[in-house]
């Protein structure tokens, strides 16, 4: 497989690499973790979440995240982690009402 070159950036997707692992979640208004498997990918490199409410609203951000003090992220927006993979980061997320779902893909 040729290697494929991402414009502007330093990353590049090989044969070498691993298969990403993609997920959907159900954000509560209790903080939970956020990762598309059954746990968070070790050594990941990056993590995309993408709101799939139509009108509800999450926030994001350390375990003590609150429906008051995280990011918030609108529905159909999605956001974008990069981590250094010999650092585990955890990222939590709480929704701002009514349970909703979420799409995860970690790399």
């Amino acid at each position: 497989m040729p290697e494929i070159v991402l414009p502007n950036r330093d990353d590049t997707l090989n044969s070498t690499m691993r298969a990403p692992v993609v997920g959907v979640k159900t954000i509560t208004a209790t903080a939970a973790e956020v990762f598309a498997g059954v746990s968070a990918l070790s050594g990941r490199r990056k993590m995309i979440v993408k709101n799939e409410d139509a009108v509800l609203r999450f926030r994001i951000g350390p375990s003590n995240v609150t429906q008051q003090n995280g990011f918030p992220v609108e529905p159909g927006a999605a956001v974008e982690f990069e981590f250094d993979p010999s650092n585990a980061v955890q990222i939590y997320a709480i929704s701002e009402g009514a349970s909703l779902d979420v799409s995860v893909i970690e790399f």
